[in-house]
């Protein structure tokens, strides 16, 4: 019977090293891949590349731990307060100085006591007033997310997100944006939640110079979005965003009822 229970014990042992063997395996070279990605020297062997990135990082998400790919490099990897969502995101810079965004959502769907992982589909520059749309994974607007906020109102779970956008050559954006799941279970971008300066919006972006720093932050503490507010350079300038940057004040958004209202002109001494 002792020579039972040790040789269980044996196969268990065993079996777990060749899982942290194949599992660090993969995550090595997903690490590879993404150093291949980053001095890949044409868009051609960007666009190789990253189809075999896409693929790997699938079967990684859908297998093991997603915190592990926190350490490779131009991976943002947000797990959700509550567990139930993780996004991850990464970009490409292409040989005209354009950006392009790709990412995956893991989400819990209750329906069947499981996990979903939905490929995001980069079609920003397609989306026709895109603060005002509901959008999904195969018509995303595309950043590379770098926080996730986790808020409850009711029975209604949202996940706010803070992104970044390097667009092009002229201007920068930043996003703040919203995923859950809809009445169906489905995924989904653009909520009704943003009571910005022009009214409720599904999302807010803004967008500004090229080279200029915009800061767009969550404060725990004061459980407030907080941006760095954007003026041309000249009066003369209103829409033209590529003369866009902080004017040295600051805007918010504080949380109540299930709304993200807008607050001008925040003192951030106070």
């Amino acid at each position: 019977m002792l020579k039972q229970y040790f040789l269980i014990f044996t196969i268990i042992i065993s079996g777990n090293i060749l899982y942290s063997q194949n599992n660090n395996s993969e995550l090595n070279n997903l690490k590879i891949l993404f150093e291949k990605l980053e001095y890949a020297k044409n868009d051609t062997s960007r666009d190789s590349v990253n189809t075999i990135i896409s693929s790997d990082l699938k079967n990684f998400i859908s297998d093991n731990d997603i915190s592990e790919l926190q350490e490779i490099k131009n991976l943002s990897v947000l797990i959700s307060e509550d567990k139930k969502v993780s996004i991850l995101t990464w970009p490409i810079l292409y040989s005209d100085f354009t950006f392009k965004f790709y990412g995956f959502v893991r989400y819990y769907e209750n329906d069947f006591g499981r996990y979903t992982v939905e490929k995001l589909k980069d079609n920003s520059e397609k989306i026709v007033n895109p603060e005002r749309q509901i959008l999904n994974p195969d018509n995303w607007y595309g950043a590379f997310y770098y926080k996730m906020i986790y808020k409850k109102y009711k029975k209604n779970k949202i996940y706010v997100l803070l992104g970044w956008d390097g667009n092009n050559d002229m201007t920068n954006r930043k996003i703040i944006d919203v995923f859950y799941s809809d009445e169906n279970e489905e995924p989904t971008f653009g909520k009704n939640i943003f009571n910005s300066q022009d009214g409720i919006k599904k999302r807010l972006i803004f967008e500004y110079k090229e080279g200029i720093f915009m800061n767009l932050r969550y404060d725990e503490k004061k459980d407030m979005i907080i941006w760095d507010h954007l003026s041309p350079s000249n009066p003369n300038l209103k829409g033209h965003y590529e003369y866009y940057g902080p004017d040295l004040t600051f805007d918010a958004l504080f949380f109540e009822k299930g709304i993200w209202n807008y607050i001008p002109d925040v003192d951030l001494s106070k």
